[in-house]
């Protein structure tokens, strides 16, 4: 009679086998399994032996465990076409819904639990099937004759001839004479400071010394345009180069808002 394991419902268990004397357990070695291909995986660990055969009852294949104790796994080793199925006779009548009655009160007493049933015996373990015989390997056929290589010559061809160089013309004769030296123009303007600076007032007479203007020399020309004459109300009354600064005379002491634009120039 087949068996049935929860774990594997889709299974008829028609045959199992102790792996060991010392084995808890039992593994199936053949049976039956409809809804195709067969349980894999660490789910399913120590449930199916090494080579277990399951043939699936819609006739569509037989399935041998190909994997491990620990993780089956299936290939199919033989297959059919499945017959035509069968003729589906009719529903029969449903007859009328009888009357349910009102619901009786719920019982406040639990019955007692029946004893558990008993579990039968292991069948005997089936011996193993023999495997069957593996046919010879053929034989490899001979490599093909490989014939000699050339011998390499030792003879070099002859260098062709390097063609003659061309005629190279006279060189005509040096000028004796040296032509006028052209006109040199004067010298340009250069810029030494282009700044817009505002005072920082204490006195009429202000002095600028930094950035640019430190490279002014006493020679050098200078241009001041007043740009905001400051809350003093103030103009300018001179400027004079110095070495390394200019000073600028205002009519009154220009505080800290007046604000110049300074050019100087080395002619």
């Amino acid at each position: 009679m087949a068996r049935t394991n929860p774990l594997i419902p889709l299974v008829d268990i028609q045959q199992q086998q102790q792996p060991g004397n010392t084995s808890s357990y039992q593994l199936i070695t053949l049976g039956t399994i409809t809804g195709g291909t067969p349980y894999a995986g660490t789910d399913y660990a120590n449930l199916f032996a090494l080579e277990c055969l399951l043939q699936d009852t819609d006739g569509s294949a037989v399935y041998q465990m190909t994997g491990t104790v620990a993780s089956p796994s299936w290939s199919t080793i033989g297959s059919g076409a499945a017959g035509a199925t069968g003729y589906t006779g009719y529903t029969g009548y449903t007859g009328p819904t009888g009357y349910t009655g009102p619901d009786g009160a719920d019982s406040l007493v639990t019955g007692p639990t029946g004893p558990t049933g008993y579990t039968g015996a292991d069948g005997v373990a089936s011996d193993t099937g023999a495997t069957g015989y593996t046919g010879p390997t053929g034989s490899t056929g001979y490599t093909g004759y490989t014939g000699d290589s050339g011998a390499d010559s030792t003879v070099t061809g002859p260098t062709g001839p390097t063609g003659y160089t061309g005629y190279t013309g006279d060189s005509g004769a040096d000028s004796t004479v040296t032509g006028p030296t052209g006109y040199t123009g004067p010298l340009g303007i250069t810029i030494v400071a282009n700044e817009i600076v505002t005072t920082v007032g204490g006195s009429s007479v202000e002095n600028f010394s930094a950035g640019d203007f430190a490279s002014v020399v006493a020679s050098d020309t200078v241009w001041v345009q007043l740009v905001d004459n400051g809350a003093n109300n103030v103009s300018v009354l001179s400027a004079v180069t110095n070495a390394g600064s200019i000073d600028i005379t205002f009519s009154a002491d220009p505080s800290s808002d007046t604000i110049v634009n300074v050019l100087v120039l080395t002619p």
